[in-house]
């Protein structure tokens, strides 16, 4: 009965708490992971904790009492988490979701043998933000569907709905790069089954493996915490996939990332779209039947260098390890994407007033077989135009028309201007945010005056200069040699005479 009792006088306390309002009595809001440690603060302790009671309350149990006069209740379930802090704090080790709710700071005294209480309460309300999976392995194979949910648990006398909605507390999802996912994404399902609880489906990709996914809370805009979920793909063996970003033309290296201690056991296959599997390397030598067998080489490291990269060089390389026919480990995947652009004009000068079209194409093969697209459709890969100062130009630039005809192209049309001599755009590559490479177009403007000689014109102007410098020293030099010229014409004349004379005389 004296139980009894003692629980009617909590429940009337709290519910006392809830009647009378805000006034005057500290409120705290704590979000936490299930799994984390917690600090509840008292915010109204006294010199000591000995006059400390923590009561907390929530929908599944009636009110409880944690803490009476600064000890412990050891007669609860979770006793052995619970701590007192030096501050009168309320700790909790490895939160569960059935932590949340709401908990009460209080102090009370003996004043003349009866327990009075010292100062407002202290509320402070628990949120406990919990991730799980619709599947139950560890992991992951690519090309299934999972379901990740997002949920919050609260509680204030009333649901956790009317708290979101009263207090302003948002779920959402972002992606590895803090961006938060939306149902306009293709690859994500994004859908809110109540107030407190959001989902996230997607089908996974072999990329996916060690992606984070985290679901994020914010309180009055405010982010408090957040929760990372870490998807495993089955079947990877430790060994991650290479993504190489190469523009045509350019020379590259592609890793082997488990190769043994010689190369003579290295196997390197190729493939793409427009090929079935084609073995470049085998037994670490090359395969002199391939088609770009002279630009093929083999490091001291295994890899592979393919000099003069063409945009038919992209695909999936594999690069394997095999002992006495024996595949050893996992193979080493490499994707090389190419990047190549072009010009809509056939001529290598393009006279200015023109219109002219420059194409940003990537060449990549996917793990699924199919085109580039499918990179660029997940966000791992994005394409984009720049200026010389590494601006991208945007579609409220009148001067030029970005579109994109494709997933893996980007188009920039402009009309050239005189002072677009020499001007370089340049398109760029990203994966997952991180400039990989770019190629640089360099517009060379054809001068359409350059039969008329014009002073204006800066190298003619230097080149007359030349001339005439050259006409000015050369001056001195011809005089010389004239003055020379004419003394030697004069002495033959005088000499002349004598040899006559001579003659005469004999």
């Amino acid at each position: 009965m004296a139980d009894k009792c003692h629980l009617c006088l909590l429940g009337l306390i709290i519910l006392s708490s809830l009647l009378t309002g805000t006034s005057g009595v500290n409120e705290t809001h704590v979000f936490i992971s299930s799994g984390e440690n917690v600090s509840l603060p008292c915010n109204n302790h006294l010199h000591d904790c000995k006059s400390t009671t923590w009561i907390c309350n929530n929908r599944q149990s009636a009110a409880v009492e944690l803490i009476a006069h600064g000890e412990k209740k050891k007669d609860i379930e979770r006793h052995e988490r619970l701590s007192l802090g030096s501050d009168c704090s309320l700790n909790i080790n490895n939160i569960t979701k059935e932590d949340s709710g709401f908990y009460i700071c209080q102090q009370w005294t003996d004043v003349n043998g009866q327990h009075q209480k010292q100062a407002n309460d202290t509320r402070v309300y628990l949120h406990v933000i919990h991730v799980s999976s619709s599947s139950s392995q560890t992991e992951i194979s690519a090309g299934s569907s999972v379901t990740l949910y997002c949920q919050l648990y609260s509680y204030a006398g009333f649901s956790c709905d009317d708290l979101i909605r009263s207090e302003g507390i948002q779920l959402f999802w972002v992606n590895q790069a803090g961006v938060k996912l939306t149902i306009s994404d293709s690859r994500y399902q994004i859908s809110a089954p109540g107030h407190c609880i959001i989902t996230l489906t997607t089908t996974l990709l072999n990329e996916d493996d060690n992606r984070e996914w985290r679901c994020e809370v914010t309180h009055r805009d405010q982010v408090k915490t957040s929760v990372t979920y870490t998807v495993k793909s089955s079947g990877t063996s430790g060994v991650d996939d290479a993504h190489v970003f190469i523009s045509s033309g350019e020379n590259v290296r592609l890793p082997c990332n488990n190769d043994l201690h010689n190369c003579t056991s290295t196997t390197w296959n190729y493939n793409n779209r427009h090929s079935g599997a084609v073995e470049l390397i085998a037994d670490g030598k090359k395969k002199k039947g391939t088609e770009r067998h002279e630009r093929l080489s083999l490091g001291s490291d295994c890899s592979l260098n393919i000099k003069n990269i063409i945009k038919e060089d992209h695909g999936l390389y594999s690069c394997q390890q095999y002992v006495n026919d024996t595949q050893q480990g996992a193979d080493a995947r490499v994707y090389l994407h190419v990047i190549h652009v072009s010009s809509s004009s056939s001529q290598t000068e393009i006279s200015a007033g023109s219109s002219v079209t420059l194409y940003c194409q990537l060449f990549s093969y996917s793990k699924t077989g199919v085109s580039c697209d499918y990179w660029i459709r997940s966000g791992e890969i994005r394409l984009f135009w720049v200026n010389q100062a590494g601006v991208k130009p945007t579609i409220s630039d009148s001067r030029y028309q970005i579109s994109a005809p494709g997933f893996c192209i980007r188009t920039l049309t402009t009309t050239l201007l005189n002072e677009d001599d020499n001007r370089e755009w340049r398109c760029e590559v990203t994966h997952r945010d991180q400039v990989k490479t770019s190629v640089t177009y360099t517009v060379k403007s054809s001068d359409p005056g350059e039969s008329e000689v014009s002073w204006t014109d800066g190298s003619l102007f230097r080149e007359i200069l030349i001339i005439l410098e050259t006409a000015v020293f050369a001056a001195p030099t011809v005089i010389l040699l004239q003055i020379i010229c004419a003394r030697r014409a004069g002495r033959k004349r005088l000499a002349a005479p004598r040899e006559n004379i001579n003659t005469v005389l004999e």
